[in-house]
C-alpha cells in the first residue's frame, strides 16, 4: 500500500491530537497530585500542632448517604475465603419508583 498525501495528513493530525491529549492528561494529573500533596502537608502540619478543637466535617450533599463502618477491615478480609467467595450470592437490586407531579 502506497501512502497518499491524504493518509499522511490524516496520520499527522491524529498524532497531534494524541500527543495533545497525553499532554493535557499529564498536566491535569500533575496538578492534581501537587494539590493533594499540599493538602496532605497541610493536614499533617495541623495534626503536628496538636490542637484541641475537633475538625469541622466537610458539608455532605443531602442526596449522599454517609455512614461509619463498624467492622474491622482485617475481619472482613479474613471472612472472604475462596470457599465463601464461591458461595456468595449477588445482592438484589433495589427497586426505586419515582412519581412526577
Amino acid at each position: 500500500m502506497i501512502p497518499t498525501p491524504r493518509m499522511l495528513i490524516s496520520a499527522g493530525i491524529v498524532g497531534v491530537i494524541v500527543v495533545g491529549g497525553v499532554a493535557v492528561a499529564a498536566t491535569a494529573s500533575a496538578g492534581r497530585i501537587e494539590f493533594e500533596q499540599q493538602r496532605l502537608l497541610k493536614t499533617v502540619g495541623e495534626k503536628a500542632e496538636e490542637t484541641t478543637s475537633a475538625p469541622t466535617p466537610e458539608p455532605v450533599p443531602s442526596n449522599v448517604v454517609v455512614r461509619e463502618l463498624e467492622t474491622d477491615p482485617e475481619e472482613v478480609t479474613g471472612y472472604w475465603t475462596p470457599e465463601n467467595l464461591e458461595q456468595a450470592e449477588p445482592m438484589t437490586i433495589p427497586r426505586v419508583e419515582v412519581e412526577l407531579n
